[in-house]
């Protein structure tokens, strides 16, 4: 079938389509984990007491609180040794919002009415739009399928995924010393032992030992089968794939390895194994299925549980994206894309890191437009025209008014993300394809063209998280001033909330006075400073998950600061 397509014409197509397909299989991998959870959510419906749980609110949610800590404590069970002291604490956030999100959603998920309601939740509003868009996705993945490179690797890599952790473990082990009747080390026996380790998936192997020792795959010299191997005190042995030569263990883990203690005090040998996937690219299809499914279960859990707030938000949601501003920020945002691929930087092969910069930070901004412009014709203006005081003349609270006014704005911004977000990864795929071609050098490898699409993922989610919280600025603001005000406060807000860091680091050792204000601003202007990478962008460096969990949990903390000021402010507002 390949041979039928001219790829020898195109050398760099498969360099560029691959990374697009494993994001494509991703996200069928998580349509199809999706569709059997819900399936096996239907059939439960149909158990006494399961199906009507959600009739039952306070129950339900009582469950669901019970499940989410039951996850979470697994989660945290199995994570909290992979993450440095200094940083455990971070975990303790996102993993309760997402094990909030599994629990709630499982919850909900098997109520009958949610059965009845499945179809018009997942394709009504923000939810189908989102799901149109990562279809779009999984469909311009399988359709470039004969043009991929590695595919059926790829697949198999998926066996050898590192499901907990970053798949380091370390084993030690007591080798019993010499016995005081041999006198030559030779003669001293070889002991079995077992280690737990994947041959096919080793990626780094590194073998210490306090005492001289010998690895071998049998116990006496006659059955070795590989070449035993010496390690001493102050030669560690160490191994990373590619290299030439193996490592010193048996192919069959079940077989064991023998070793022989030379000396006469016991020895403690230590095993670093990092397990990978022969291609590591592979995990970007478990992380873009587990978003898929999480996206899903959030959003069911959201419509259920608060069905009020989830309708307010539904509402809010899809009035902002049917108004013409929305489709002028889109189409400003896929022009600009398409023109920062094309167009020069000149900036001596640095191009794509200033092209992953401007690509983020225009989807920031596009994303700060839209939801300050929400909260003006969405609050201010509903306020100033009574249309508030219709809806709360209705059972509804005011706190749930705003509350699905901000998730509604915040549900729109996050399509906006989606869709130009799904498009940056596209052009950055393509962009060092493109650097090549212009200076007549050779086509990069697919590898280098996946790292740098995913490397723009942890920048769209920091910038969302900014947006987020510049958003309930504006959704507080909105409750008292108009849409001008508004924006002029957003955008001083975001000025100096980025100037944050600076401004307290230049403070210190300096007037007393000087101090004081910088450290007083750093107090009452949020530290937006928190989600901007363009300083590792520059430097080339990956964003690592706990920088992401920090992140997260300031967002946490400020949002639910500034939605209680909101709530404050609308709280005295007089409507009529």
């Amino acid at each position: 079938m390949l041979a039928l397509v001219p790829l020898q014409t195109t050398p760099w197509l498969p360099v560029w389509v691959t990374p697009l397909w494993i994001l494509g299989i991703g996200v069928l991998a998580g349509f199809v984990v999706a569709a059997v959870l819900l399936a096996v959510l239907a059939v439960l419906s149909r158990v006494p007491g399961l199906g009507t749980l959600g009739d039952r609110p306070r129950v339900a949610n009582a469950v669901a609180g019970v499940l989410t800590l039951i996850v979470a404590a697994v989660t945290l069970s199995l994570y909290w040794s992979q993450t440095t002291a200094d940083y455990r604490i971070l975990l303790i956030l996102p993993v309760l919002a997402m094990s909030a999100i599994v629990g709630w959603g499982l919850v909900y998920g098997m109520w009958r009415r949610t059965v009845h309601e499945l179809w018009s939740v997942l394709t009504e509003g923000v939810m189908g739009y989102a799901l149109g868009a990562a279809a779009v996705v999984m469909v311009i993945g399988l359709a470039i399928t004969p043009w991929a490179e590695d595919t059926r690797p790829i697949l198999e890599s998926l066996k050898q995924v590192n499901w907990v952790g970053d798949g380091e473990r370390v084993q030690p082990i007591v080798v019993p010393a010499v016995s005081s009747d041999v006198t030559d080390p030779d003669d001293a026996p070889f002991r079995q032992f077992f280690v737990e380790y994947d041959p096919a998936a080793i990626t780094e192997l590194s073998i210490e030992s306090n005492r001289t020792i010998i690895l071998a795959d049998a116990e006496s010299p006659e059955d070795f089968q590989i070449r035993p191997t010496r390690i001493d005190p102050d030669a560690p042995f160490t191994w990373k794939r590619g290299e030439l030569g193996g490592v010193p263990l048996p192919t069959d883990p079940a077989e064991g390895l023998w070793i022989q203690n030379r000396e006469i005090d016991p020895a403690t040998v230590n095993f670093r194994i990092v397990s990978l996937p022969p291609i590591q690219q592979v995990s970007s299809i478990v992380i873009a299925a587990l978003a898929v499914v999480l996206s899903i279960l959030a959003y069911i859990a959201f419509r259920q549980a608060a069905p009020r707030v989830a309708a307010i938000a539904l509402a809010t949601s899809k009035s902002e994206m049917a108004q013409p501003l929305y489709f002028v920020l889109l189409a400003l945002g896929a022009v600009a894309m398409i023109l920062f691929m094309i167009v020069p930087f000149n900036t001596l092969g640095e191009d794509i890191k200033l092209l992953k910069d401007s690509g983020m930070t225009l989807i920031m901004v596009l994303g700060l437009i839209q939801a300050v412009w929400s909260a003006g014709t969405s609050v201010a203006d509903e306020i100033e025209g009574k249309t508030a005081l219709t809806v709360l003349s209705k059972p509804v609270s005011r706190r749930s008014f705003l509350l699905g006014k901000y998730a509604g704005i915040m549900m729109a911004v996050f399509v906006l993300f989606v869709v130009l977000g799904l498009l940056l990864m596209v052009v950055t795929a393509y962009k060092p394809i493109f650097d090549a071609r212009e200076n007549s050098q050779e086509v990069p490898m697919w590898q280098e063209s996946h790292g740098e699409m995913v490397s723009v993922v942890p920048g769209i989610a920091l910038y969302f998280m900014e947006t987020m919280a510049i958003g309930a600025i504006g959704v507080a603001i909105a409750t008292r001033l108009p849409m001008l005000a508004n924006f002029v406060i957003c955008f001083i807000v975001y000025v100096v909330g980025n100037l944050t860091a600076p401004l307290v680091r230049s403070s210190d050792g300096s007037n007393e006075l000087v101090g004081f204000v910088g450290k007083l601003i750093a107090v009452v202007v949020p530290n937006l400073n928190a989600f901007n990478i363009q300083s590792a962008v520059d430097a080339g460096n990956p964003i690592p998950p706990i920088y992401l969990a920090g992140a997260f949990n300031y967002l946490v903390c400020f949002g639910i600061m500034t939605l209680m000021v909101a709530l404050l402010l609308f709280e005295d507002r007089d409507l009529a």
